[in-house]
């Protein structure tokens, strides 16, 4: 697939036929109760590797229960996972990285995964009992105010070592970085697609290693960079977003504001957050097949929303949507209400089909796509 740039990436593979049951209260809980369809089996197979896309071997992938470890060559395969039709979550996690994850809405025959982990790099070492300014390669700061806890909830004195990551949504490995997808739940409980104008990893550690937090009560103040290519149509506000690791969704929580070329926001506790705009989501389905009708696998699709360039962006948003599996299929979540250009290509980058699909409201409509014999492999 070519390696078309995101500026602003739109992952968001759910679609909206989901029902809040159940919103927890209590701001870290991850009690989502969510109709993601019924339950189903699917495959899955995969590559775990790092920032320089080596492979790594040894990481700990688990989906609903089951688990197993990369090989040498950073690969994986579960088969008959238990799955709903239009959620999968997978964990990666290997001691001196940061937790990756995905999540995806499963088809047809092997779902493909890629996951890039970070490594655990230590970006800073401030005391406690004091304000300090942390800043993270790529521009982004954060500024904590020196009160600290444990996991337990006790309050801790000492050193506070800060491993941080900056996500750039220029960033053309974005979408491998970052944690399960861009799909999260708003705060008057509906379901959105998100739009990132950047995000920023941060995990603390106390002096023996053990995982800390802010203390109850207190903040800290993010203040991210905004893209050049994002700038001049950035909006005053934007919701801010916290990765809920266990239910594999984003979840809003507060906001940034834009004061000059960056969003300013205070948060109370560390995941992954991230500066997002919410957009509606439905589900479009592509059907890829040879002239004479057999299903083709191994299609890269791209999707990209003019809508978004008018409204959001001097560029457009686009979506990856990955490969097409063996019967040709991929499923995935765009904006409603917004045209849309799609492009899909054969494995070695040749452009095989490029159309625009008009704007619609529908929530859910289908493509279908035929190569030409010359674009046959």
């Amino acid at each position: 697939m070519k390696n078309n740039k995101l500026i602003l990436l739109g992952l968001a593979i759910l679609t909206l036929a989901f029902t809040n049951c159940n919103t927890a209260s209590d701001e870290n809980s991850s009690a989502y109760s969510y109709n993601f369809g019924n339950a189903t089996t699917a495959n899955f197979a995969g590559k775990i590797v790092d920032e320089n896309n080596n492979p790594i071997s040894g990481v700990t992938i688990e989906m609903s229960g089951m688990s197993i470890l990369t090989d040498a060559s950073g690969q994986f395969s579960l088969s008959n996972v238990s799955v709903k039709e239009r959620f999968a979550y997978m964990t990666a996690t290997k001691t001196g990285f940061m937790n990756g994850s995905r999540m995806v809405t499963p088809h047809e025959g092997v779902n493909n995964v890629t996951i890039m982990l970070l490594a655990k790099n230590v970006v800073a070492t401030i005391p406690t009992g004091q304000s300090s300014v942390v800043t993270i390669p790529g521009g982004t700061k954060v500024t904590f105010d020196g009160e600290f806890v444990t996991e337990n909830g006790n309050a801790y004195q000492g050193n506070v070592s800060i491993a941080a990551h900056y996500l750039s949504p220029t960033d053309p490995n974005v979408s491998k970085k970052m944690p399960g997808d861009l799909v999260g739940e708003r705060t008057d409980g509906s379901i959105s697609g998100m739009a990132t104008f950047g995000m920023v990893n941060v995990e603390l550690y106390g002096s023996n290693n053990q995982k800390l937090q802010l203390a109850s009560g207190h903040v800290a103040n993010i203040s991210m960079p905004i893209a050049s290519e994002q700038l001049a149509s950035a909006n005053e506000t934007i919701p801010l977003w916290y990765f809920d690791e266990v239910a594999g969704l984003w979840k809003e929580q507060g906001f940034s504001r834009k004061i000059g070329n960056r969003y300013i926001g205070n948060v109370s506790h560390f995941t992954l957050w991230n500066n997002d705009w919410a957009y509606p989501v439905a589900t479009l389905n592509v059907v890829v097949s040879n002239a004479d009708g057999t299903r083709v696998q191994g299609v890269n699709v791209t999707i990209s929303s003019d809508l978004i360039i008018e409204k959001h962006s001097n560029l457009p948003l686009v979506i990856g949507l990955g490969t097409t599996s063996a019967n040709g299929t991929l499923s995935a979540g765009v904006p409603t209400n917004s045209a849309l250009t799609f492009k899909a290509y054969t494995s070695d980058g040749q452009l095989i089909n490029a159309q625009i699909l008009p704007a619609s409201s529908a929530m859910t409509r289908t493509v279908y796509i035929v190569i030409p014999v010359s674009n046959k492999n």
